[in-house]
C-alpha cells in the first residue's frame, strides 16, 4: 500500500517536474495533484531532496523499462531498434508540442550544480541508458549490422550525449527539426 502511494505521488511528481522543472514545482502541488494530505508527505519522504532522490530513481527505472522494451525487440536488428526508439520519442515529443524533453536531461540542467546528491543521481540514470545502448549496440556489432570503429561503450556514450543536445535544442526551437537532423546522423554516420 505504501509503496503504490509513493509510486502514485512519483509518478504525479515526474508530470509535474516535466512540465514545470523541479524548483518551480512545490510539495503543495504535488500533494494537492495526488490528492494527499500535507503531513503525509514527511511519511514518504525525508525532504523534497529525498523526493528528488526517489523521483530520479523512479523515473529511471520506468525509462529504461520502456527503453528496453524497444532494444530488446527480436523482430528488428540492433540498428533498426535504436533508430525505432528515437524515431518513436520524436513522435511522443510531437505529440506532446516540444514542451518537456526528458526528466534526467532537465534535471540535470537545473539541479547539478545545486545538489551534489542529485547530480550523482542524474549521473546515474544516464549511465543506465548508455549501459543499455551499450549491450544494444555490441550485439549489433557482433551481428555485423552496427558500424565497430568505436566501442560499442564510446557509442552509446555519444548517442546518449546527442540526444540529449537535441532535446534542449528542440524544445527552444519547438521543433522536431534538430531530432530529425541527429536521427538522420546517427543513421547515416554513426550506426
Amino acid at each position: 500500500m505504501k509503496k503504490d502511494t509513493v509510486n502514485n505521488i512519483l509518478a504525479i511528481g515526474a508530470e509535474l517536474v516535466l512540465k514545470k522543472g523541479y524548483n518551480n514545482v512545490g510539495i503543495q502541488e504535488i500533494l494537492d495533484t495526488a490528492a494527499i494530505p500535507k503531513g503525509s508527505f514527511y511519511y514518504y519522504f525525508k525532504s523534497k531532496e529525498d523526493f528528488g532522490l526517489q523521483l530520479i530513481k523512479y523515473h529511471s527505472e520506468h525509462s529504461i523499462s520502456v527503453l528496453e522494451s524497444y532494444l530488446d525487440d527480436t523482430s528488428l536488428n540492433h540498428r533498426e531498434r535504436i533508430l525505432v526508439f528515437f524515431r518513436k520519442m520524436r513522435d511522443m515529443h510531437e505529440k506532446n508540442e516540444f514542451k518537456e524533453g526528458c526528466l534526467l536531461g532537465n534535471c540535470s540542467l537545473e539541479l547539478s550544480d545545486q545538489s551534489e546528491i542529485l547530480r550523482t543521481s542524474i549521473a546515474s540514470g544516464l549511465e543506465l541508458w548508455d549501459e543499455s545502448f551499450e549491450t544494444c549496440i555490441a550485439e549489433g556489432q557482433r551481428a555485423h549490422v552496427i558500424k565497430n570503429e568505436k566501442t560499442a561503450k564510446d557509442m552509446a556514450s555519444f548517442i546518449i550525449s546527442g540526444w540529449e543536445g537535441a532535446l534542449l535544442r528542440m524544445k527552444s526551437s519547438r521543433s522536431s527539426k534538430y531530432i530529425n537532423v541527429y536521427i538522420e546522423f546517427l543513421d547515416e554516420y554513426i550506426l
